[in-house]
C-alpha cells in the first residue's frame, strides 16, 4: 500500500467517499480494495488518477483529474486533457471529470464527449475546492449524489444528455385500492381516502429512500410472501408507522402530523388483525403497479392536484367527501389570474378556510420561484413568502383528518425536493418549515372566525363554507368570546362572516379571490362594506353544479383592499360568464375539452395590465364602468347579460334540478334564514 493511501481518508458525500489521490497507482488501489476490478491491464496499472467518487459497495461512480487553468485554457488544450486521462476512467467507470478547481469538463468515457442536461447544456457543476475544504451543504452533497445517480442510468454508447425518468400517473391504482377498501369494509368512503392516501405515501417514502432497510414497503411486501399478511401488518403498524410519526415530527400547536389512516390500524396505532387480509392485497396491488410502471418517485404533476378529486367520481365519495373540495381546474384559474406569480420574499398568502389545502399548494407549485422556497438551505426549510392554511377542528380525532390530509397532500407535492433531500435532517426540517408552519388545525367551535389578530395578508384564495344554517348561533358564540367589534357588517350567513374577515385582514393594497354564493351577492349591506373598504376588480359567474356536493350558483369574487377606506372607485369591473369548467358538472367529473375558465383568466390578466383601456374580445365578457355597476342591487353578474346575448353564446338558463335530500336541505336553511330574520 502507498504512503499516500496510509496517510489519507476519504471524504464523505453522503452515500458516496471521495479520495483525493494522485500518487497511488491503480495497482496499489486494487490491492488496497478501493477499486474492485479483478485485474489491471499491464498498460494502465500505473496510472495514477487525482480522485475517485467510490460508492459505499466499492463501485467507481468518477474518475478526476485535476489540470492548471493554463492547461484547460482553450479547447484544443481541453480535448487534449480529456484524451490524456480517458483511458484509465473508460476502464473503471462511466464518467470523467477533468477540472482546474473550478470549472470542469463532465465526459461520458463510453463515447468520449461532454454530458448535456435534459435541455442540451453541457454540465459545468463540481467544485473541487468545496470538497476538499468541506465547504459542500448538506443539499450541494444530495444533489451531486442525485446528479451521479441519474448520470449512471442516462449514459450509453449513443447517449450523452441526461434523461429524466418516465413520470407515472398512478390515478386507477388510487381507484381500484379506495374501492377495495371501501367495499371490504364498508367504512365511509373519507376513512377509505385516508387509509389510501396513507398506503401511497409509505410507498412514495420507501421509493424516495426516506425509509430504509426494515422500515420500508420491500420489507413489508417480502414479510408478507414469506410469513403471513398479519405479520406485515403488525410490522408495519409497529416499525414502519412509528418511523414515520419520528420522521415527520406532529406539530406542536395541534399534534397533527402527515398519517391518519383508521383502518388497518385502530385510533392507538395497533394493528387491525381483522383487515390483515386485506392489507396484503393492497400492498399486491403497489407492488405489481410498480413493477409495471416504476417507482412512486417520480409521480406526474397532474395526479399530485388531482388526487383527491379522482375519489370524487365515485358515487360513494361526493356527499361525503366532496365539502373539502373545489374542483382543480377553478383553483388553478383562481390562483392564475392572483398576484402569486409576482409575490416578493416578505409576502403572506392565507387560504382561511383550507380544507386539503388546493389553493395553497396550487399557489406553490404553479409559481417555481415560491416553489424554490421551500428548498432547504443549509438543513433549514425557511421559505420567505409565508403561506398559511386554517381549518376548523375540536378535540375529536375525527376532526384533525381534514388538516392530516392536507399535510400528505403538501408531502406529494414535493416528491421533487423530497427526493433529493431525504436525510433525518431535512425530513425534520421538512415538517417544521412546511407541514407545520403552513397548515394549522385550529381547535375551537369559532375556527378562523376566532384569528383576529393575524398579521395581514398581501393574498387571500379561498372558498369559505357558505350555510345559513347554524350562523345564528355562530354569531352568538362570537358575541361569548367578545369578538363582535370584529364581525359588524351585519350579514346573514357564515359567508358574510367570512368575507368579513377576508377583508379585516387584508394588507392594504392586498387582493383577495373568493368564490361566494349569489346570494351574499344579494345582501345590501355586505355590498355596501365591500364598496366601502375595497376595489371591486371583478365578478366571475360560474355555471351551476361547479362544486361536487351542492348545486348552489356561486362567483368568483375578486378584490383589492383599499388605501384609504371610502376612496372612490375609479377601475371599472370586470365581468365574465363561465358556462364550462372543463369537466363534466356530474358525479363522474370527466375531463371535457371545453373549459371557458381559460378564457376568463387570460382576459383578466390583460385588464388588470391596464382595467381602463382594454376592450373585451369575447362576448362571455363585459367591462363595466364603476359608475354603472355601482347602481346594481346585486352582482350576480350572468343576469346582466340579455336574454338575446346568452341566446347568441348558446348560454341559456340553466334549470337546476335538485334531489329530495337537497331540497330539503334547502328548505331546512330557508327556515334557519327566516328565524334569523326574525331574531333581529
Amino acid at each position: 500500500m502507498s504512503e499516500e493511501l496510509l496517510q489519507t481518508k476519504p471524504h464523505k458525500l453522503d452515500r458516496y467517499l471521495y479520495w483525493k489521490l494522485g500518487n497511488s497507482t491503480l495497482m496499489q488501489l486494487k490491492n488496497a480494495r478501493i477499486i474492485p476490478v479483478k485485474q489491471i491491464p499491464s498498460k494502465l496499472a500505473s496510472k495514477r488518477p487525482d480522485g475517485l467518487i467510490v460508492a459505499q459497495n466499492s463501485a467507481i461512480k468518477a474518475v478526476i483529474e485535476y489540470k492548471k487553468p493554463d492547461e484547460l485554457n482553450s479547447q484544443k488544450k481541453i480535448k487534449k486533457a480529456i484524451t490524456q486521462e480517458i483511458e484509465v476512467a473508460k476502464y473503471l467507470c462511466k464518467l470523467l471529470i477533468v477540472s482546474d478547481g473550478e470549472k470542469s469538463f463532465w465526459i461520458n468515457t463510453l463515447t468520449e464527449e461532454q454530458i448535456t442536461n435534459e435541455n442540451g447544456e453541457k454540465l459545468k457543476t463540481f467544485s473541487a475546492k468545496k470538497i476538499l475544504n468541506g465547504q459542500l451543504s448538506i443539499e450541494e452533497i444530495m444533489q451531486l449524489e442525485q446528479l451521479l445517480d441519474q448520470i449512471e442510468h442516462s449514459l450509453t454508447k449513443q447517449n450523452n444528455s441526461l434523461t429524466a425518468p418516465a413520470l407515472i400517473d398512478p390515478t386507477m391504482l388510487a381507484k381500484t385500492i379506495w374501492q377495495k377498501i371501501w367495499i371490504n369494509t364498508g367504512k365511509n368512503p373519507e376513512q377509505c381516502l385516508y387509509n389510501v392516501v396513507e398506503l401511497f405515501v409509505f410507498r412514495f417514502l420507501s421509493d424516495v429512500g426516506v425509509l430504509k432497510a426494515h422500515n420500508n414497503f420491500d420489507y413489508v411486501y417480502n414479510l408478507k410472501k414469506s410469513t403471513s399478511a398479519m405479520d406485515a401488518l403488525e410490522h408495519y403498524a409497529r416499525i414502519c408507522r412509528k418511523k414515520i410519526h419520528e420522521l415527520f415530527p406532529s406539530s406542536p400547536e395541534d399534534k397533527t402530523t402527515i398519517l391518519n389512516g383508521t383502518i388497518f390500524v385502530n385510533e392507538k396505532g395497533e394493528p387491525n388483525s381483522a383487515q390483515a387480509r386485506l392489507f396484503g392485497e393492497v400492498l399486491e396491488h403497489l407492488q405489481q403497479f410498480t413493477e409495471k410502471h416504476g417507482s412512486f418517485k417520480n409521480i406526474q404533476r397532474e395526479f399530485k392536484t388531482r388526487l383527491y378529486e379522482s375519489f370524487l367520481r365515485q358515487e360513494a365519495g361526493v356527499k361525503s367527501l366532496g365539502q373539502y373540495f373545489t374542483p382543480r381546474n377553478v383553483v388553478r384559474a383562481m390562483v392564475d389570474m392572483s398576484s402569486a406569480s409576482s409575490l416578493q420574499p416578505g409576502a403572506r398568502v392565507c387560504d382561511p378556510f383550507c380544507g386539503v389545502g388546493g389553493f395553497v399548494l396550487e399557489t406553490i407549485i404553479a409559481n417555481p420561484h415560491i416553489y424554490k422556497e421551500f428548498e432547504p438551505n443549509n438543513g433549514i426549510v425557511s421559505p420567505r413568502i409565508t403561506l398559511i392554511g386554517y381549518d376548523k377542528g375540536t378535540d375529536e380525532k375525527e376532526d384533525e383528518r381534514t388538516i392530516i390530509l392536507a399535510k400528505a397532500n403538501m408531502l406529494i407535492y414535493f416528491s421533487d425536493i423530497l427526493s433529493k433531500y431525504n436525510s433525518p435532517e431535512h425530513l425534520k426540517a421538512f415538517s417544521e418549515g412546511a407541514f407545520n408552519s403552513v397548515f394549522h388545525l385550529l381547535r375551537s367551535n369559532l375556527g378562523t372566525f376566532a384569528q383576529i389578530d393575524d398579521e395581514p395578508y398581501d393574498l387571500i384564495l379561498t372558498n369559505p363554507p357558505y350555510v345559513t344554517r347554524g350562523s345564528n348561533s355562530l354569531k352568538c358564540a362570537i358575541e361569548e368570546e367578545g369578538l363582535s367589534p370584529y364581525y359588524n357588517f351585519g350579514g346573514r350567513g357564515t359567508e358574510s362572516l367570512a368575507l368579513e374577515w377576508i377583508i379585516r385582514n387584508l394588507n392594504l393594497g392586498g387582493k383577495a379571490l373568493v368564490i361566494v354564493p349569489d346570494g351574499l351577492l344579494n345582501q345590501t349591506t355586505i355590498l355596501k362594506n365591500l364598496k366601502e373598504y375595497c376595489v371591486i376588480r371583478a365578478v366571475i359567474s360560474l355555471p351551476s353544479r361547479t362544486f361536487y356536493s351542492t348545486p348552489k350558483k356561486t362567483y368568483v369574487l375578486i378584490i383589492t383592499r383599499k388605501y384609504r377606506n371610502k376612496e372612490p372607485q375609479i377601475d371599472p369591473v370586470f365581468t365574465y360568464i363561465v358556462s364550462e369548467i372543463g369537466e363534466s358538472r356530474d358525479a363522474k367529473r370527466f375531463q371535457k375539452d371545453e373549459n371557458n375558465l381559460d378564457e376568463a383568466t387570460a382576459l383578466y390578466n390583460q385588464f388588470k395590465g391596464s382595467p381602463r383601456s382594454f376592450v373585451s374580445s369575447s362576448k362571455r365578457c363585459k367591462v363595466i364602468s364603476y359608475e354603472d355597476f355601482q347602481k346594481y342591487p346585486h352582482w350576480m353578474v350572468d343576469r346582466f347579460w340579455e336574454r338575446a346575448e346568452k341566446q347568441e353564446l348558446g348560454i341559456l338558463d340553466e334549470e337546476t334540478e335538485i334531489s329530495e335530500e337537497e331540497f330539503y336541505i334547502m328548505i331546512k336553511d330557508a327556515k334557519s334564514l327566516l328565524e334569523e330574520i326574525l331574531d333581529d
